[in-house]
């Protein structure tokens, strides 16, 4: 997980003759069940079936996913990492989901009837 870091990369955009722009790049480098697969040099079903087995490597696991949510929602939301791609792996490797309000299917909830006295003379009834 240590050797997963981005690397930003400053480039010259344009040359003019008052000023020049730059921009910069980032070359993500996320953590993933499938890299770690690949460093380990073992299948993603290993992966999988080592998370059952052995609680300490579940643990490593899930650090692995924590730090790839973490990442993942702090750059989709500064601009670092494209958001729609952010959110796509969010939901579907992290259970991040947009939801529909299934009790009122989206619609207002009616308005409360509560009988509120107006002046003086409806406090007397």
């Amino acid at each position: 997980m240590k050797s997963c870091e981005d690397k930003v990369f400053k480039f010259w955009k344009t040359r003019g003759e008052k000023s020049d722009s730059y921009d910069r790049l980032v070359k993500v480098n996320l953590p993933t069940i499938e890299g770690l697969a690949i460093h380990l040099g073992v299948h993603r079903d290993t992966i999988q079936e080592w998370k059952g087995k052995h609680k300490e490597f579940s643990v490593t696991l899930d650090e692995l996913m924590a730090i790839q949510a973490t990442r993942l929602m702090q750059n989709g939301l500064s601009g670092n990492y494209n958001p729609q791609m952010a959110k796509f792996l969010l939901q579907a490797n992290h259970g991040m989901k947009e939801r529909v309000d299934q009790t009122t299917d989206d619609k207002p909830l009616p308005q409360p009837i509560i009988n509120v006295p107006r002046n003086d003379i409806d406090a007397k009834d």
